[in-house]
């Protein structure tokens, strides 16, 4: 939104005043006041759809119990059916939302994507590819990332896929002048389109060790890194490359063990974090909105799948669960 087109649209919501009560509407990155009753058709037709957080509504429909460790991979395919690992067990697998083991895989991985397509890849970062699963059972590498290890995967917007890679697992919190740390887009047979790496000073580093990722609907990029073992933050940059915002505070980035990233479709950002049993709910420019689920309704919440209104969470305990979330 330009200056010129910010002040007229500040005149004309000017006209819609009726009381001296205020409150507060919220559309994509930034809050707007107002003061007294407005007609929101009239303040969507003039700045896009708005949303209530409070009305954001989330209630649990199934779950089912996968052994008792915790789940480490979890990509929904569906509303009705789920990839799967747990960290005792090396092979993903195939699970429908009642629990029943449907197909194994023969692969270690550290990630899963399930494309809009329905295309399935998988960060193998033992072997350093990335591999296609599929729903027959087999493994087919697409494209390797040595000497690079791959540890998460997302698809992109335009099409292709956002991984990320490390150049030594053995040593995350450590890195020197010759470490690379960095996300990676590329095509779906792995032909390279960018690499982010450095904030824009071309000195300092995004990231540490870039354990998860997603891209927003606005296309931001949303990164979980972890900077030591007590320490994790949610790095978000504009699909350009600048940063934009880190979450949360630097105070609370050695409370807050936040594990995994999702986007719904306004945007809105999804973290869960396992320390206090919670899962954030922020707005697309990283602020936080409120708690969506607590420790009543999760326990130790790792990684997250959302498709369509279906929302799976998994848990330390081996517990999966599924919401109905509507924002």
């Amino acid at each position: 939104m330009t200056d010129i087109i910010l002040i007229k649209t500040h005149r004309e919501l000017t006209k819609l005043i009726s009381t001296d009560e205020v409150e507060y509407k919220q559309n994509s990155d930034f809050l707007l006041r107002h003061v007294g009753d407005i007609n929101e058709t009239v303040l969507e037709s003039m700045m896009g759809q708005t949303i209530d957080v409070e009305q954001i509504t989330v209630s649990e429909t199934d779950s089912f119990q996968w052994l008792d460790y915790p789940i480490s991979v979890l990509g929904a395919i569906n509303e009705e059916r789920c990839f799967l690992r747990n960290t005792e067990l090396p092979n993903v697998i195939q699970v429908n939302k009642s629990g029943e083991k449907e197909i194994q895989f023969s692969v270690y991985v550290g990630d899963v994507c399930v494309t809009d397509n329905n295309d399935v890849f998988v960060t193998d970062y033992i072997h350093k590819f990335i591999s296609r699963l599929s729903y027959s059972g087999s493994v087919s590498p697409v494209f390797s990332t040595d000497p690079l290890q791959p540890a998460a995967v997302c698809q992109t917007k335009d099409g292709g896929l956002l991984v990320t890679l490390v150049d030594n697992m053995l040593d995350l919190y450590q890195p020197n002048s010759d470490s690379r740390r960095l996300v990676r887009h590329v095509t779906l047979t792995g032909d390279v389109i960018r690499e982010y790496k450095y904030q824009e000073d071309g000195q300092t580093r995004l990231f540490t060790w870039p354990c998860s990722i997603t891209q927003n609907s606005n296309t931001d990029i949303c990164v979980i890194n972890r900077t030591s073992n007590t320490t994790v933050e949610l790095v978000i940059l504009s699909f350009s490359g600048s940063l934009k915002c880190v979450y949360p505070e630097q105070n609370q980035r050695n409370e807050l063990n936040l594990i995994d990233v999702v986007c719904d479709s306004y945007s809105n950002i999804i973290v869960s974090e396992i320390n206090h049993s919670t899962v954030h709910l922020l707005s697309p420019a990283g602020e936080f909105m409120r708690y969506l689920l607590t420790e009543n309704q999760v326990n130790g919440p790792t990684f997250m799948s959302l498709k369509k209104s279906t929302l799976w969470i998994a848990d330390r305990h081996g517990l999966v669960k599924l919401f109905q979330y509507k924002p």
